[in-house]
């Protein structure tokens, strides 16, 4: 499995939807409003490293219950 950067993680967690589809159609989604270098960069590599996991991977790293408590 691909391993995430904490920021990647973070980053991933914002904009997570139900799937890993929807998760990466989220963040291309938001693409055009940043602006920031840096962040455009975590985007950009946090949705490469999406689309090279199973959807079964996506669902064990359970991003949308990390800021659940």
């Amino acid at each position: 499995m691909k391993k995430f950067t904490v920021p990647e993680i973070n980053f991933i967690c914002i904009y997570a939807g139900d799937s890993k589809k929807e998760t990466i159609s989220n963040i291309m989604d938001g693409i055009p409003s940043i602006y920031d270098k840096e962040l455009l960069e975590v985007a950009e590599k946090s949705i490469i490293k999406l689309d090279e996991i199973t959807e079964s991977e996506f669902e064990e790293m359970n991003f949308t219950e990390i800021f659940a408590d």
